[in-house]
């Protein structure tokens, strides 16, 4: 069993929108969510979360789909909010959701399933996507009003996370958003795990968006993105009709999570999208 440390707090910060019956500039409350944490057997620590409701939460008896999102500190928090709300209630494109930020304690341990050049300690991916599926979801879903509807999404090393996600566990989520992806250092080692995954009758039906910028200055020759290209056209060939996929691009752009985030939230709620 897992103990829960719970501490809420409500992070309010003050946000200039423009939207018709607002005044350019005007200042306005904006609840961005609230602190919790969860006490892993799996990983032997404390992990803290931060979780966003939809506006009208606790006055519905509607149930919500999940986004969980890699990554989950101060400066992702903001944003992601921010585009959630645009495409929820300004553009009406995407349903409201919950959204549980999980913040990070090593990144580098709890994204990488292998050892690399720039990270020689004990890789921790398969204990983390662990903690995520078996104690994580569980408490999310026993605790609030959801639908089966689950999102991951990360970016850059997280992003690399989500397609080890997508690669090892593809019944967890429903989809997949992995924004400016890579395998820095462990290409062979995703060239297998994939070779092995495809043969599995694990795929029925996911979403599986992953974007690159194709000026970004930590791949100058270019290498991360020919990775992800060639990995994007095995999933092609590999689970046809499967899976539900999209690579994008972005030709004049370097690393890209928040245009990626806008773009995948779109792609994987679009109900209109062809396998």
């Amino acid at each position: 069993m897992i103990k829960i440390i719970r501490n809420y707090f409500i992070v309010i910060i003050l946000l200039c929108l423009v939207k018709s019956g607002l005044t350019y500039g005007q200042d306005i409350n904006i609840k961005i969510g609230f602190r919790d944490s969860i006490k892993s057997e799996i990983l032997h620590e404390s992990r803290k979360i931060l979780i966003h409701l939809p506006n009208d939460y606790n006055n519905s008896n509607k149930s919500y789909p999940v986004i969980y999102r890699l990554d989950g500190d101060t400066d992702l928090i903001l944003e992601t909010v921010s585009i959630i709300n645009r495409l929820t209630y300004f553009e009406e494109i995407v349903p409201e959701m919950i959204v549980v930020f999980i913040e990070n304690t090593d990144r580098a341990r709890d994204m990488l399933p292998v050892k690399t050049n720039f990270y020689s300690g004990n890789p921790g991916a398969k204990d983390f996507l662990k903690f995520i599926e078996n104690e994580l979801i569980p408490y999310i879903e026993k605790n609030y009003k959801t639908t089966n509807n689950r999102i991951l999404c990360g970016k850059s090393l997280s992003g690399l996370f989500t397609i080890y996600a997508f690669l090892t566990k593809p019944k967890s989520f429903n989809s997949y958003i992995a924004c400016s992806a890579g395998f820095p250092d462990c290409e062979y080692y995703f060239k297998e795990l994939s070779q092995k995954a495809f043969e599995t009758d694990q795929y029925n039906g996911q979403k599986i968006f992953i974007t690159n910028g194709l000026k970004d200055p930590i791949d100058p020759d270019g290498k991360v993105h020919q990775q992800i290209a060639d990995f994007s056209d095995s999933v092609k060939v590999k689970l046809g009709n499967k899976v539900t996929y999209c690579y994008l691009t972005y030709g004049n752009a370097g690393h890209v999570p928040f245009p990626s985030f806008y773009d995948g939230l779109k792609y994987v709620f679009d109900t209109n999208v062809k396998k």
